[in-house]
């Protein structure tokens, strides 16, 4: 376990929808940022099947929403792929083109994106197109987040000194919260407090699982499972 990310000069974050940063790494962004990186959010929706149905209200709200949460967490203006809410993964091919020209163009040192395990359809989308990013690349190492599930990590990072700035992050997400960020502040910051667990110090911790090189599906589900897949 490690409680620092390597040296980043440039990071890139992808969030399948508004809050999916605030949420799940709003405190790394805060504090890699204050260190001098360069950070954009890349939403690859906008959310507008919020509640069921698409809406493009919803869909500008909560992209006014993403806007003032990166100007909040210190990030360049976030960039809004608008591929459908909820079809993340029928679009992967199309999502993929996007960010290789991103990827070319940022330069990032580490991309986040969200855990294989974050029970969300757009979230494990997500992470399989982050997978396919590292496919015959070099230069940037990738480190998924959580925000509905645990993973299995190979980072904490201490967030104590900005847990009042995510809180306000968070709570910005009036309309994508369905209008209970408190709600969201609470469980979230749950999550962040049970990884004291591991640290054996008090505090609140984001935990990520970081990697550098393409991994086999079998490596994946090996360290997903901790091992429990391989024969006994």
């Amino acid at each position: 376990m490690d409680s620092h990310f390597p040296e980043c000069n440039n990071l890139l974050i992808l969030a399948p929808h508004p809050d999916d940063e605030a949420l799940g790494c709003s405190g790394t962004i805060m504090l890699l940022n204050r260190k001098g990186a360069s950070s954009t959010v890349v939403f690859l929706t906008d959310g507008e099947r919020l509640n069921g149905e698409p809406s493009a209200t919803v869909g500008e709200k909560r992209r006014e929403e993403g806007r003032r949460a990166s100007k909040m967490l210190g990030c360049e203006e976030p960039v809004f792929l608008g591929f459908p809410d909820g079809e993340v993964g029928s679009h992967a091919d199309g999502i993929s083109r996007e960010l290789s020209g991103l990827i070319a163009e940022k330069e990032p040192d580490i991309i986040l994106a969200p855990s294989p395990l974050d029970f969300h359809q757009d979230h494990i989308a997500a992470s399989k197109i982050a997978l396919g990013l590292l496919e015959g690349r070099s230069g940037f190492k990738l480190a998924f987040y959580e925000v509905y599930s645990t993973v299995r990590f190979t980072h904490l990072i201490d967030i104590v000194s900005v847990v009042a700035e995510k809180e306000k992050a968070i709570l910005n997400y009036h309309t994508s919260l369905y209008n209970k960020p408190e709600l969201y502040v609470h469980a979230i910051f749950g999550l962040n407090a049970q990884r004291s667990i591991f640290t054996q110090s008090r505090g609140y911790y984001e935990a990520f699982w970081l990697i550098e090189k393409p991994l086999r599906k079998e490596e994946i589900t090996d360290w997903l499972t901790c091992g429990f897949s391989k024969p006994s």
